[in-house]
């Protein structure tokens, strides 16, 4: 059964409301669309996070209450960063803070029993491709590890990873892929001979040990021609500095009923399924040499993030994929639109229908990236890739929320964007600063705040004097009023039990910066330990220890901000 999403951008309809919120804009302004990156600023941290201009917001349907999680980049970028912000566009946190800038597939992940949040690092590349790692944080975002691909040949630039898919399993390994350069026939994609191209690889690597081994690797030139590719050589192909792009891979899964592998690559427009154990293609869906009919409206081109879908059986003969349907991207023919797509797959009658489509609010081609998400409300979230939008659908296929966060495409961009839980309790210290006579409150990533407390006092190592009792609001809070009886203030982070989180380094209002003297929290609450929401927390009056320092961290963004022309960048092939 077809069901095609309600496409409604605008907020006319009665029952339609916006977000109240100081982060976000509240309707499709013209003053918004007069910088390609729309951002908020603060008081208290030199964060610049997206402003969010929510389209759509149809209040009377259930919305996921979860973090939407974003990899915001491009070169219209001014601050780009791993990002997790909530529901009315407020930041939850930013690593821009710890020096990470561009990044790819944000995501929390189960590592070893515990949610870890990870995303890609290293060098972009304009072809669309990237060399690097990923990073696996904890939830007081310390670095717990990096992986990459391991090296199985001669070329240690071979032990490296792209940036198009990470995936953690349950048995402890990781899923990582990337594209190794290799010589190969160019002449079934229109080459002359022998060329330079990219061969895409992907491994299941052993994260239990100290070391990290390699359990699985599998090679599309191994298995077929670049001939499969609806990409041909043009002025590629004829060095290593500029090889030839045929399979851009950029999805992966172990099928857990089976241990065989889901795979996307993007060239061919087709998804691959395959062979656990020797590697042998099974079947193929869409592109040149697809085992199955394609029925109404079920061809794809150009493809990104190919999954089963939860509860689904491969091996029942009938089952439920998900994907995203970029429309274009290459040089074969495309649809007039981008969309979410949910196919069934029969393994018997070797047939593909379309079940359920989503179309987006633009109505235009994704020329890059995207993802699909089934959510645990019923509800459907996805990212538009290179179109800075997210949108969240109800079952019925109306939009629940739209959201766009840029102006321009292939500028401004998130490779895929996910809605997930997080709890956040960062080492660091809140931030506090103050402008003209009110005090402003902020702490980066941290999940647990409900309240802020403004401390005062008139030298900085006595601010114990409550001023304010604040509950927060959004990424930072006005927290209160300052005044000449009080030149030093500082603020406390409480959670909604009352336990101190943590507490800011003293500000002076004389000299209008932070000073090296670190707040305590008030007198006779119970304070947690850093890194904590408190749950294993000691009662008693203590600063907080093994924070930065507010002015360390300003000036490691200040730098980043500085730099970030240099590293932003639009990838349009991703």
């Amino acid at each position: 059964m077809l069901r095609r999403a309600a496409v409604a951008a605008t907020t006319a309809a009665a029952s339609i409301a916006l977000v109240q919120a100081d982060s976000v804009v509240r309707d499709n302004s013209s003053t918004w669309w007069q910088t390609v990156d729309p951002v908020q600023t603060f008081h208290s941290s030199p964060l610049t996070p997206p402003e969010f201009n929510v389209l759509t917001y149809d209040m009377s349907k259930p919305i996921d209450g979860n973090y939407t999680m974003l990899s915001y980049r491009g070169t219209g970028t001014s601050q780009p960063a791993p990002l997790i912000m909530d529901n009315n566009g407020s930041l939850i946190w930013s690593g821009a803070e710890d020096g990470y800038t561009d990044s790819m597939n944000t995501i929390v992940q189960k590592y070893r029993g515990e949610d870890v949040l990870t995303f890609f690092s290293g060098q972009f590349y304009s072809a669309g491709y990237g060399v690097g790692h990923w990073n696996l944080l904890s939830s007081n975002y310390s670095l717990i590890k990096q992986v990459s691909t391991i090296n199985s040949t001669s070329n240690a630039a071979d032990n490296a990873a792209d940036f198009h898919e990470f995936l953690l399993t349950e048995n402890n390994t990781a899923l990582v892929e990337a594209w190794r350069l290799t010589e190969t026939d160019l002449t079934p994609s229109n080459g002359t001979g022998t060329g330079w191209t990219f061969d895409c690889v992907f491994q299941e690597v052993d994260l239990s040990g100290e070391t990290d081994k390699l359990m699985f690797e599998w090679s599309a030139l191994a298995h077929m021609n670049t001939g499969e590719s609806y990409f041909t050589v043009q002025d590629d192909g004829n060095s290593s500095s500029k090889p030839f792009d045929w399979c851009h891979i950029n999805s992966l899964e172990k099928v857990s009923s089976t241990g065989n592998w889901l795979v996307s690559l993007r060239g061919p427009s087709t998804i691959y399924y395959i062979d656990g154990q020797n590697g042998d293609i099974l079947w193929r869906l869409g592109g040149k040499n697809s085992n199955f009919t394609m029925g109404t409206n079920a061809t794809f081109w150009y493809q990104h993030d190919a999954r089963v879908m939860a509860g689904q059986d491969v091996t029942s003969g009938r089952f439920n994929i998900s994907l995203f349907d970029n429309a274009a991207g290459g040089g074969a023919p495309s649809e007039p639109t981008a969309r979410g797509l949910v196919l069934e797959l029969d393994t018997n009658a070797w047939t593909a229908t379309v079940m359920q489509e989503w179309i987006p609010s633009f109505n235009n081609v994704a020329p890059s990236q995207g993802s699909v998400q089934p959510l645990d409300n019923g509800n459907t979230f996805i990212g538009w890739g290179a179109v800075p939008y997210f949108t969240e659908y109800a079952p019925d296929g109306s939009i629940v929320q739209d959201v766009t966060f840029g102006t321009t495409e292939n500028l401004v961009m998130s490779y895929r964007a996910f809605k997930q839980s997080w709890s956040g309790n960062p080492l660091t210290s809140p931030s506090v600063a103050v402008n003209s006579s009110s005090a402003y409150a902020s702490w980066n990533g941290a999940t647990s705040v409900a309240r802020w407390v403004l401390l005062g006092g008139a030298n900085e190592s006595s601010v114990t004097t409550q001023l304010a009792n604040t509950t927060k609001t959004g990424f930072e809070t006005q927290v209160g009023n300052v005044n000449s009886s009080f030149p030093f203030v500082a603020v406390a982070a409480l959670s909604s039990d009352g336990t101190c989180l943590g507490s800011s380094y003293v500000y002076s209002t004389n000299s209008m910066n932070t000073t090296s003297q670190q707040a305590s929290c008030p007198s006779g609450l119970k304070v947690a330990s850093p890194g904590t929401n408190g749950t294993s927390a000691a009662s008693g009056s203590s600063a907080a220890s093994g924070s930065t320092s507010a002015a360390g961290r300003s000036g490691a963004v200040d730098a980043l901000v500085a730099g970030a022309a240099l590293v932003a960048g639009a990838f349009v092939l991703a």
